[in-house]
């Protein structure tokens, strides 16, 4: 009888321990999202001074190793968006890390840092640049893809679309779906507005092809109340410091 009572115990109090590891493995979904989303272009060790676009290789590797050494975790984009629309629980501290323009600076030099790191993140391509001179090449994007990193729409050509009609508008965004989907075996389904340019009819465009939201320029840290079709990024540019960094992620400006 003893020995009978003393397993069932046990049995208890394993059950008692189960059920409180559970709860507290199950974040509230229900709690406000936000998530400060990065952009950044090119990045590599000796950056031109008079462009402000381009990034030091040596001060991107400080933001990486800040995001590590801090808990962050960095999102692939159909994380984010699940998060954003209350599908998945929001993990603390949470962060989206992105690239424009598949320039051939991110196979060479950011993607190792981030395998180092073990840091997910997006890169937004112009369909008609991959395999261009400054660009990578269609190997370089399927390595990536296979390792971490989102390969999303940025356009055909990189054009101005509020000077487009909506017909040429629909062209720069669906032609770049094919041709990514024929590069990479997937539909992209997010968008980065091209020097963050677009109006109206850009917007009835995404939405007309399916996309599941949109990205411009600025705007502070993105929340489950931002515009799906308007979504902030902080942009990094060379005139940045590790400080400013830091406070941009706590606080988007």
């Amino acid at each position: 009888m003893k020995n009978l009572l003393s397993l069932l115990l046990v049995l208890i109090i394993t059950l008692v321990s189960s059920s409180s590891y559970t709860q507290a493995a199950s974040p509230d979904k229900s709690a406000n999202a936000e998530i400060p989303v990065l952009l950044y272009h090119v990045v590599k060790p000796d950056p031109d001074p008079s462009n402000p676009w381009q990034f030091s290789l040596s001060e991107f590797e400080k933001h990486m190793a800040y995001l590590k050494e801090n808990g962050y975790r960095t999102l692939t984009m159909k994380q984010y968006f699940n998060i954003l629309d209350k599908k998945a629980a929001m993990p603390e501290k949470p962060i989206l890390l992105t690239f424009d323009d598949n320039s051939s600076d991110f196979y060479q030099y950011v993607y190792p840092i981030l395998q180092q790191y073990g840091m997910k993140a997006t890169q937004f391509t112009v369909s008609d640049w991959v395999n261009g001179g400054w660009n990578m090449t269609s190997e370089e994007m399927l390595i990536i893809k296979e390792n971490g990193v989102d390969i999303q729409n940025h356009s055909v050509s990189h054009p101005f679309l509020a000077n487009l009609s909506k017909e040429q508008q629909y062209e720069e965004i669906n032609f770049a779906t094919s041709a990514l989907k024929d590069l990479t075996g997937k539909t992209t389904d997010v968008f980065a507005y091209p020097y963050g340019n677009y109006n109206v009819e850009t917007i009835s465009v995404l939405k007309e092809l399916g996309f599941r939201g949109a990205f411009k320029v600025g705007g502070g840290i993105s929340t489950d109340q931002s515009n799906r079709y308007e979504l902030p990024r902080i942009m990094i540019l060379q005139e940045h410091s590790l400080e400013d960094f830091i406070r941009m992620v706590k606080t988007g400006y």
